[in-house]
């Protein structure tokens, strides 16, 4: 069973309702021994998005990095075809599954010829190496609507685990569409070299530091 969005869904999706529902959880957790708080979970009552396939809207959804360029600069750097899927079990949101997949030739740096360089085999190779995928396999709760998600993201063709912080933006009906919508944020470093990317270090850093912003809308 994946830990994928467990906490994050069920105290996220409280932002989107009462104040006095996030309010009472906190004062039950503070009755309770510092070393069990943490099991206490918000009340299912209160999710506000239903069980179900929920997938990325695609004109809202983002995958950016950065890294330090000589010291001269800060690139920045994003992905344009990304699709991502989230199967959540509302009721036990430990058994939630979400994968993502990155049209790795899709990498946008704004400057064409570099662009080029970097689909080349001196970089992402992209020839042999088409896709980057991250399948989360666990969550930890933080705070009310914020936690840490680990899983495993394959770069090409290398598996290494990353850990990423993410923020629970909101859970509700979106107010457009009126379908179920869940908005998140997340955050993370990783070290290209671990990946097979490490030409030009320490010149242009090894650490990268990634950002995330996603809509996902509930499949109808």
């Amino acid at each position: 069973m994946k830990k994928t969005m467990q906490s994050l869904i069920l105290t996220g999706a409280l932002l989107g309702g009462s104040a006095y529902s996030i309010q009472g959880v906190a004062q039950t957790q503070a009755k309770l021994h510092p070393n069990e708080a943490h099991k206490m979970a918000a009340p299912y009552e209160n999710i506000g998005v239903p069980s179900g396939a929920y997938t990325m809207d695609k004109t809202h959804g983002y995958v950016t990095f950065s890294y330090s360029h000589f010291g001269l600069s800060n690139p920045q750097l994003r992905f344009r075809d990304i699709d991502a899927t989230l199967v959540l079990d509302a009721d036990v949101p430990e058994n939630s599954q979400l994968n993502v997949v990155i049209d790795a030739a899709s990498i946008d740096s704004g400057v064409d010829v570099f662009d080029e360089h970097l689909n080349s085999p001196d970089w992402f190779n992209t020839a042999k190496h088409g896709k980057i995928t991250f399948k989360a396999t666990g969550f930890t709760r933080s705070s009310a609507a914020a936690g840490t998600m680990s899983g495993d993201l394959t770069i090409m063709g290398i598996t290494k685990p990353l850990t990423l912080d993410v923020t629970l933006l909101a859970a509700k009906l979106h107010p457009f569409t009126k379908v179920p919508a869940i908005g998140i944020e997340a955050r993370g470093t990783l070290k290209r070299s671990d990946f097979g990317l490490g030409n030009y270090a320490p010149g242009v850093t090894d650490k990268v530091d990634l950002l995330i912003s996603a809509e996902f809308h509930k499949d109808k």
